[in-house]
């Protein structure tokens, strides 16, 4: 298998993997892994219109959707009216992605506290039937949130 081959398994691999991830649609998934696997500085509006070859206004849509979503920016060149797409700075992208996960484990954390609270005012068999797992999940979840956090401050003294 030669690089180009082995280059097109890896982008519909990781257009598969983001597209799960983040949610994201097929298109705006295949483009954002070209834009990871790019040996090129950043890709034009053409650039990507060839490589995914499908229509102007899908590529432009799926562009402006990752633009949204910050994970991709742009620039232009001196003398040149194009726009460049690059993913965004990986630390920046990552710390999205990590205050993402610490925003959803604290969330998990709030409405177990709630659902075990409400058990054990009003569904004490409940609550005790409960209570070993309960902590031993909230604990990870605890600890899931500090390391999320630590990994976030590190990241942005990397900045």
């Amino acid at each position: 298998m030669n690089k180009e081959e082995s280059k097109q398994i890896l982008i519909e691999e990781l257009g598969i993997h983001f597209e799960n991830e983040y949610s994201l649609p097929p298109l705006a998934a295949r483009i954002f892994a070209n834009l990871v696997i790019t040996d090129e500085v950043g890709l034009t509006f053409d650039d990507c219109l060839t490589k995914r070859g499908a229509s102007k206004s899908s590529i432009s849509t799926s562009l402006n959707l990752l633009l949204q979503l910050g994970m991709i920016t742009y620039f232009t060149k001196s003398g040149d009216r194009r726009r460049y797409f690059k993913i965004a700075d990986k630390s920046t992208f990552f710390i999205k992605k990590l205050e993402q996960a610490l925003k959803k484990a604290a969330n998990e954390s709030k409405m177990i506290q709630k659902v075990t609270s409400y058990n054990q005012k009003y569904n004490p068999e409940k609550y005790i039937s409960n209570k070993e797992k309960t902590e031993t999940y909230m604990g990870c979840l605890n600890k899931n949130e500090k390391t999320y956090q630590e990994t976030i401050e590190a990241l942005k003294k990397l900045i």
